[in-house]
C-alpha cells in the first residue's frame, strides 16, 4: 500500500460522534467519485473484505472533513455485517480499517483490539504502528507510543518514523526543542513528503506551536494544508487566534449564519463573536450546549467543557464536563481545557463569588 495512503487515519478528529445525534446534521455531503466508486464495487461484492474496507476508508476521509452523519452510520453498518465474516480477525486491511473507525469514535479500546490483531501478524506493520502509537498518545500513555515508534527504525523511512517519535517527545516537560527539531525536519524533508505525510507534519507542528504560544507560526503551517481543512484543523486555526493575547479572529473566518457547522466550530465562533459584541454563533452555540447539556451528552464533553470554560463561564459545570472529557481523552488540548476549568474554579473560591 502507498505511502499516501498509510497514514490518513492519523489525521484524525478529536470529536467523538454520538449514533444516535439527531438534534442537528450537517448538510449532506458531496460525495465523492472515489466513494461512489467504492459503494459499486462493495455492491458488487458485498462479502469481499477487501471491498468493505476500502468503502469504510472511504466514508472516514469524507466524514473527518464534513462529520456526516449519514456516511458515519453507513460504515457502522458495513462494520456491523463484516463482524460475521469467518475472515474478518485476521484480514489485515478490513482491521485496520476497522480501527480506524472506531478511533474516530473514541472507541479506543476496539481500536486497539484490532490493531493488535494486525501487529500480531505483522510487527512492524506501519499504519498499525502508527494508529497504535496516536491511540496511546490519546490516551496519555507516552512511553508505550514511543516505543511503538522506536520499534519501527530501519524498517520504514526515516522521515515518518522521526516524524511520530517527535509527536511523542512533544509532549514532554521541555517542548520547545522537540518543537524546532520538528520544523527542521520539515524543512530538510517537504519536497520529499508525500501530500498526506506532509499533512500530518504540518498539523502537529501546528499544534505544538499553539501550545508553545506561537500564534502567528502556527498560522502558518496551517495556511500551508490543502482545502478543504478537516474538522481538527478547523479548530486549530480557531484557537490560534483565540489563545493569542489578542483574541481576534479574522472576520474571514467566522462562518455565514446561513452555513452550519458542527458544536466544537460553533462553539469557537461563538467565543469569537463575543470579543466583537456577539452574533448568530452566540446564540446557536447556547442553544446546542444546552441539548447537549440536557442529554447528558458525554460523547461532546469536551464542547460543552469549552463553552462554559471560554464562551458562558460556569466553574463547576466547565469542571465537570472537562473531567468527563480527560477521562477519554488525554490530549494536550484536553489537558489544556481541564487546568483552565481547575483555574475558574479556583478564582470563584478566592472570590466567594457563586
Amino acid at each position: 500500500m502507498r505511502i499516501a495512503l498509510l497514514l490518513t487515519s492519523l489525521l484524525m478528529s478529536h470529536m467523538a460522534v454520538s449514533s444516535d445525534d439527531v438534534l442537528w446534521q450537517p448538510e449532506a455531503a458531496i460525495v465523492p467519485a472515489e466513494v461512489t466508486e467504492a459503494e459499486y464495487s462493495y455492491q458488487q461484492q458485498p462479502n469481499n473484505l477487501e471491498s468493505a474496507a476500502k468503502l469504510v476508508e472511504a466514508y472516514l476521509e469524507v466524514i473527518r472533513r464534513s462529520d456526516s452523519h449519514e456516511l458515519l452510520q453507513k460504515a457502522r453498518s458495513i462494520q456491523t455485517d463484516v463482524f460475521e465474516h469467518p475472515n474478518s480477525s485476521t484480514h489485515i486491511p478490513w482491521l485496520i480499517a476497522s480501527a480506524d473507525l472506531y478511533q474516530y469514535q473514541h472507541e479506543f479500546e476496539a481500536a486497539q483490539k484490532s490493531l493488535a490483531a494486525v501487529i500480531a501478524r505483522e510487527p512492524r506493520h506501519l499504519r498499525g504502528s502508527l494508529m497504535l502509537a496516536r491511540i496511546k498518545l490519546a490516551q496519555g500513555n507516552i512511553d508505550q507510543a514511543r516505543s511503538i515508534c522506536a520499534n519501527l527504525f530501519g524498517h520504514h523511512e526515516l522521515g515518518i518514523v522521526s516524524t511520530c517519535l517527535l509527536e511523542v517527545e512533544g509532549r514532554e516537560e521541555n517542548p520547545q526543542p522537540v518543537y524546532n527539531k520538528l520544523k527542521q525536519l520539515h524543512q530538510r524533508n517537504d519536497a520529499q513528503s508525500s501530500m498526506v505525510v506532509r499533512q500530518w507534519r504540518l498539523q502537529i507542528l501546528a499544534e505544538q506551536a499553539i501550545l508553545l504560544g506561537h500564534y502567528e507560526e502556527a498560522q502558518h503551517w496551517l495556511s500551508e494544508l490543502p482545502e478543504p481543512k478537516t474538522i481538527v484543523e478547523q479548530k486549530l486555526l480557531l484557537d490560534s487566534f483565540l489563545f493569542a493575547p489578542s483574541l481576534s479572529v479574522p472576520r474571514a473566518l467566522i462562518a455565514d449564519c446561513s452555513e452550519t457547522v458542527v458544536d466544537a466550530i460553533a462553539v469557537r465562533l461563538a467565543r469569537a463573536q463575543q470579543t466583537i459584541g456577539g452574533g448568530c454563533w452566540v446564540d446557536y452555540a447556547k442553544q446546542r450546549i444546552q441539548l447537549r447539556e440536557i442529554r447528558n451528552d458525554k460523547l461532546h464533553s469536551a464542547d460543552i467543557a469549552y463553552y462554559f470554560t471560554y464562551v458562558e463561564p460556569k466553574p463547576e459545570a466547565a469542571l465537570h464536563w472537562a473531567e468527563i472529557n480527560y477521562s477519554v481523552a488525554k490530549e494536550p488540548f484536553d489537558r489544556k481545557l481541564l487546568e483552565h476549568a481547575q483555574a475558574l474554579v479556583s478564582k470563584q473560591s478566592n472570590t466567594g463569588v457563586e
